[in-house]
């Protein structure tokens, strides 16, 4: 069945006035991106694609979180438990949530007991730039990058000089106030920003949900972001960096408790960069970062993650290319109302690559070698090839080895009801490859991706006895996920920019054929900006098709396919004052992205932002 959908819709598109319009490419090309190769390359010039969201395209689309802007701009699938601040997930090129590395600034985030990162606790109003780097990245990146990376990065004044100070009120009493001011002081770089949000939110959870409780589920959210660097004399520098959001979220556990979730993620760095030896730069960063977790209600548990982490990257240009080379070291430690046999491990890393173009062809290879004090040793590595047919048309295919590491919980975590971990687990192991053309004609880039992912050894929390309901996890399932990715980026000769992409893939179980869990066989979106002047007007549109909030298709588990409209605008009422509005859900479409939890229906928002000419 999936050929056959592929090349429908491949057909459809194509024969479309959108036709030129595809998964988002690389980026502009005067743009630097760093997620693809650890290091600094013209987007255009990046042997595997990635896809960019600019400050600009932040401003322009008014989103109110980062999962609403990654859904609407970064061509990949979420889901969401309700509204503002709940639990939400991402699925990158249909692999699982948790196959997703998340960085802020080069620094890993994520919880060691779900092996997830909390998209819902940073705050947009702290974000200057998102990179997504689709596909399999272990190589670079270590253990988890199964779907691929999403590096987040914070104001600096080299992207975003300046001061901006903003105002937001919507429904459900939504009220956040955010400020940022970011500039170079002779040698010196520092950028401050700051937010806090409410919202009294809507009662997430539908009748159907076992712990229904028919009350409003608001979120609360501190954040602060500072970052200072100091550039020395032959190029050197020193930098530190800092970011913390505090979040506080009521939700649905019981029918009688007023239940709530108090976050903490932050993250603490500082670097070292600059040239080493004559042809040769080098970074070395040393962080910690944190993710806590402690519920209050009908029940009271904590949950806390540290993640020291220490890096060094050396970079050395010869015989026309780049060789890099690097030596990692992280630590995991949990501390918890859960007692677990082991509360830390350790992981070291020893990494080298290659970036070369010879004529028209572009290379890069990556190996990576990870020892994990748990289960030992992984090596992954990565092949990318790219060939500049012509001025407009660029040919490229990748090949790659990616793995999933164990959690603190499917290890050693155990319950009331006999439920425990398994030590003896191991690594969930994948292998990507990809194919793909982008081409840029009449101002419009646009491109095609076709993609395979063999994953084996998945880990299913299995029932040890039949009608027992005690389940212990174990390296029992395989999954084939294979792809097509159209998508786009340009302006149109109206001026219209317009950013689309489609995804028509089989996300499946390999052993039963069941769909995997909240994905979809189609997705897609289209985001549209026309300037006119001192306005500018836009939309996003979304679709979705069906989904089960099972691993097994199991009745009274299917999520219904959707579309959605939301509407924006900006008047720029002086040159330093701006007025921006935006609806979601514009038809209040009834859906759910997990079973149930009820999605937030039409809702509008009005913002005052002053940015100050200096």
């Amino acid at each position: 069945m999936f050929p056959r959908t592929a090349l429908a819709l491949a057909t459809l598109l194509a024969a479309s006035p959108l036709g030129a319009f595809a998964q988002t490419p690389p980026a502009a090309d005067d743009d630097l991106v760093v997620t693809a190769a650890r290091q600094p390359q013209r987007a255009s010039a990046a042997v595997r694609p990635v896809q960019v969201i600019t400050a600009e395209d932040i401003r322009a689309a008014g989103a109110g979180s980062l999962t609403e802007l990654l859904r609407s701009l970064g061509g990949v699938e979420t889901s969401t438990n309700g509204g503002l601040g709940q639990i939400s997930g991402v699925f990158m090129r249909g692999a699982n949530s948790d196959h997703t590395v998340v960085l802020i600034d080069g620094v890993r985030i994520g919880s060691a007991t779900l092996g997830t990162a909390p998209l819902e606790a940073i705050p947009l109003a702290l974000i200057e730039r998102v990179e997504l780097l689709p596909g399999a990245s272990s190589s670079l990146y270590g253990a988890d990058a199964i779907g691929g990376v999403i590096q987040i990065f914070t104001r600096t004044a080299q992207r975003s000089p300046g001061v901006d100070l903003s105002w937001t009120a919507g429904e459900r009493g939504l009220a956040r106030v955010a400020g940022s001011f970011a500039a170079r002081l002779g040698q010196t770089e520092l950028s401050l920003g700051a937010t806090a949000l409410r919202s009294d939110g809507y009662n997430v959870s539908d009748p159907s949900f076992w712990g229904y409780n028919p009350d409003r589920d608001g979120s609360r959210q501190l954040g602060l972001q500072a970052r200072v660097v100091q550039h020395l004399d032959g190029g050197q520098q020193l930098g530190l960096q800092f970011l913390r959001s505090d979040s506080k979220v009521q939700y649905d556990a019981t029918a009688v408790a007023d239940d709530l979730s108090r976050d903490r993620t932050q993250t603490l760095a500082a670097h070292w960069s600059g040239p080493l030896l004559p042809g040769v730069e080098h970074t070395l960063r040393l962080a910690r970062s944190w993710d806590d977790n402690h519920l209050a209600g009908s029940s009271t548990v904590f949950t806390d993650t540290t993640q020291d982490q220490l890096s060094w990257i050396g970079r050395h240009r010869v015989a026309g290319g780049t060789l890099s080379a690097g030596l990692e070291w992280s630590r995991q430690a949990v501390d918890s109302a859960t007692a677990y046999a082991r509360d830390s491990r350790s992981v070291r890393s020893g990494l080298l690559g290659w970036q070369a173009a010879y004529g028209a062809l572009s290379v890069q290879a990556d190996l990576r070698h990870d020892a994990n004090s748990q289960y030992g040793g992984h090596s992954t590595g990565q092949l990318g090839l790219a060939w500049q047919a012509s001025s407009a048309l660029r040919l490229r295919g990748a090949l790659g080895s990616a793995f999933k590491a164990p959690t603190f919980n499917q290890l050693y975590y155990s319950d009331n009801f006999g439920s425990n971990g398994n030590p003896a687990l191991q690594p969930e192991r994948s292998v990507n490859a990809e194919l793909g053309a982008d081409l840029s004609m009449g101002g419009v880039q646009w491109s095609a991706t076709l993609f395979s992912n063999r994953i084996r050894q998945l880990i299913n929390w299995v029932e040890t006895v039949p009608g027992s309901f005690s389940y212990q996890p174990r390296n029992t399932a395989r999954a084939r996920i294979d792809g097509l990715v159209l998508g786009a980026s340009g302006t149109l000769p109206t001026g219209t920019r317009v950013r689309a992409s489609l995804t028509a893939q089989s996300p499946e179980d390999s052993d039963t054929g069941a769909q995997l869990q909240r994905r979809a066989r189609q997705f897609a979106q289209l985001h549209l900006v026309q300037p006119l002047g001192d306005w500018s007007l836009g939309s996003d549109l979304g679709y979705s098709g069906a989904r089960w909030d099972s691993v097994d298709e199991s009745a009274g588990t299917r999520m219904g396919g959707y579309a959605t409209v939301a509407l924006f605008a900006r008047w720029r009422v002086t040159p330093e004052w701006s007025l921006e509005g935006r609806v979601d859900n514009l038809t209040d479409r009834v859906y759910q992205q997990a079973l149930g939890y009820v999605a937030p229906g039409r809702q509008a928002q009005l913002t005052l932002r002053w940015t100050p000419l200096f």
